[in-house]
């Protein structure tokens, strides 16, 4: 909350200046440095557009600071803070500029660049996810070699993560698990088997919390292939009292699996933490606006069409690059809305608008998806689905959970590129089995 906050008291413009955001970094989570008597560090780098001098600038950062909290006469220097701004660089030029001209460092109260980025993980690591190529004027190194430097010094120590409601975060520092949870009648795998008790659906999330699930995702309107739209007024009805009967028995993160803006709102009034949208934002033009003011993570998954007609959609050029690129364009439309890149997870929507082959690519690449993607964290959803029964013969959807687990296994050891892991979560049925095989797998690979 102090972040979110935080940053709309710095961008904004008023008579004074203007100060516009242009893009975010991810969060990570970092051990205290210099005072490590305190709570751990929550980072991040934005990139903002003004048209104040630096000094002006800083002047409103202070503000801004002192309005939330931080004592900036009598504090401890380098002590707990609610939030603390740095001004890394300062470019005159263009947004294309890779090496920034402006230097100052005869000031006291600010030097630009900042004088011991070098040496600090937790800005040169936010800083590399928005501009590795940088060349930093005064050691005429790049922000990516800075990086590589430091981590031979030193171990890397950051966690990214998710912010969530009511001061909570989820850690990407192992794979996690997203349950399943469909009240619908005519969903593939289960449909017909929660949708008439509130009660049952709530039992079979709290099993699914015992199992080990990190997330609960709800859905009321099934999106197989041919899939009929739900009413809205029918979504909510099967939707917000399960919502509501969970969150009164566990804090679980949930997230609400819909296409619709409206339900969206009343799932996170209810109690949801996550807004998982098959469409992308492409459904409702409102849900990114929505999803912003509810200042809640989203979901972003690639489809065409709809699923009545999505399996009619299937050509590509390269599956995997124009899925990575449309997957980019809907990140940055997110971004543009109000959703910094922090609280956004793609998807590339295994399944959905993609034949045999196209699932398969996309599995195989997983690690090249998520270099096209810039590194942004990503889910999968293999669960079951049709490829994997027309590939072991396996009519029966839910009999298919050997063929799930291989699948998630297959885009997690995809080989590593740049990027340090190929999948973030796994969202699937059955979340006994698949936690326990991918508990194992990041012991062995990589967390």
């Amino acid at each position: 909350e102090s972040v979110d906050e935080a940053l709309g008291r710095l961008v904004h413009n008023d008579t004074h200046g203007q100060v516009n955001l242009v893009r975010t970094s991810f969060l990570h989570e970092t051990p205290p440095m210099y005072k490590t008597d305190q709570p751990p560090f929550l980072n991040g780098v934005i990139e903002i557009e003004t048209n104040l001098e630096p000094h002006t600038l800083l002047r409103r950062i202070k503000v801004v600071e002192r309005d939330l909290g931080r004592d900036l006469e009598t504090g401890v220097r380098n002590g707990p803070r609610p939030v603390d701004f740095d001004i890394l660089f300062f470019l005159n030029g263009t947004k294309e500029e890779t090496r920034p001209s402006f230097v100052l460092n005869e000031d006291s109260k600010l030097e630009i660049p900042h004088p011991r980025m070098s040496e600090r993980e937790f800005v040169l690591l936010p800083l590399s996810e928005m501009a590795p190529a940088l060349v930093h004027p005064v050691f005429n190194k790049t922000i990516s070699e800075l990086l590589g430097e430091l981590y031979e010094k030193s171990k890397n120590e950051a966690v990214r993560v998710l912010p969530l409601p009511r001061s909570r975060m989820l850690a990407f520092n192992k794979t996690l698990i997203m349950g399943i949870l469909n009240v619908t009648p005519d969903s593939f795998s289960d449909g017909g088997v929660l949708n008439d008790s509130y009660e049952q659906a709530t039992k079979r999330a709290l099993e699914m919390v015992d199992e080990g699930a990190d997330i609960i995702d709800i859905g009321g309107e099934s999106t197989r292939p041919g899939a009929t739209p739900v009413e809205l007024d029918e979504e909510l009805r099967r939707t917000i009292p399960v919502i509501e009967k969970i969150r009164q028995e566990s804090d679980i993160p949930i997230s609400i699996d819909t296409r619709n803006s409206l339900v969206a709102r009343a799932a996170v009034e209810a109690g949801a933490d996550i807004v998982n949208d098959v469409s992308g934002g492409t459904h409702d033009e409102g849900m990114f606006r929505t999803v912003s003011e509810l200042k809640v993570p989203i979901v972003i998954m690639h489809m065409r069409g709809t699923p009545e007609t999505m399996q009619s959609m299937t050509s590509y050029d390269d599956v995997v690059e124009d899925v990575g690129n449309v997957l980019k364009v809907q990140s940055k439309l997110a971004e543009q809305a109000g959703i910094p890149r922090w609280l956004q997870v793609l998807d590339p929507g295994i399944g959905f608008a993609k034949e045999l082959e196209g699932n398969l690519e996309l599995l195989r690449k997983y690690n090249i998806l998520r270099e096209l993607v810039d590194d942004a964290p990503l889910l999968l959803g293999t669960s079951r689905k049709g490829f994997i029964g027309r590939i072991s013969g396996e009519k029966i959807a839910s009999n298919r959970d050997y063929g799930t687990i291989a699948s998630c296994i297959a885009a997690i050891c995809s080989p590593k590129t740049k990027a340090k892991a190929s999948c973030d979560i796994l969202r699937v049925h059955n979340v006994k089995a698949t936690k326990q095989a991918i508990d194992v797998l990041d012991a062995v690979l990589r967390r």
